[in-house]
């Protein structure tokens, strides 16, 4: 009866984990994004960290790559983390949600959300947050010339000073 048991075991797992049969074609990358967390902010709002504008640099990627945009089925968030510019450790957040969404003067909203991290208690004693990649498909926004990025933090507790922050993110573009 054992047997039955682990040979359905091991049938499940070969069924559950398929392999990821996306082709990647690029990397894009956006370094050096930075923002200021006030010092005194109000803990009971959260902070939202708005840069308009941002140039996607698809076009060049495109030509460098000879591919175009309909050759693009999929650009997932791979990878990014939030670096302390003046050595300070995050412990006064709870949660950071990075969003995108197209350039303009409307708001992103939280399905927007490419990156988070939650539970920032176990984390936060850092200077550097390495942020969780969302499962959203970027394709929409990235494949524009521009995109408006917009951070936002959640507060445990009010900041004490002034925290100079980077973001750097990087997406992938799949056929």
């Amino acid at each position: 009866m054992r047997i039955y048991y682990l040979l359905g075991f091991f049938l499940l797992s070969m069924i559950a984990c398929r392999q990821d049969n996306r082709t990647p074609l690029f990397d894009l990358f956006y370094p050096n994004l930075r923002f200021t967390i006030q010092a005194g902010e109000n803990p009971l709002l959260p902070g939202a960290y708005v840069r308009q504008g941002i140039s996607t640099n698809i076009s060049n990627l495109l030509q460098e790559f000879g591919t175009d945009t309909m050759s693009i089925g999929e650009i997932s968030a791979l990878e990014a983390r939030i670096v302390s510019l003046n050595g300070l450790e995050y412990d006064f957040l709870s949660a950071i949600s990075v969003r995108i969404c197209e350039d303009g003067p409307e708001p992103c909203i939280q399905a927007d959300e490419v990156f988070y991290l939650d539970r920032l208690q176990e984390f936060r004693e850092d200077e550097v947050l390495q942020l969780l990649p969302g499962l959203r498909n970027a394709r929409r926004v990235l494949i524009k010339e521009d995109f408006r990025l917009e951070i936002v933090v959640f507060f445990a507790f009010s900041p004490p000073a002034n925290y100079e922050s980077q973001l750097n993110m990087t997406f992938r573009a799949y056929e």
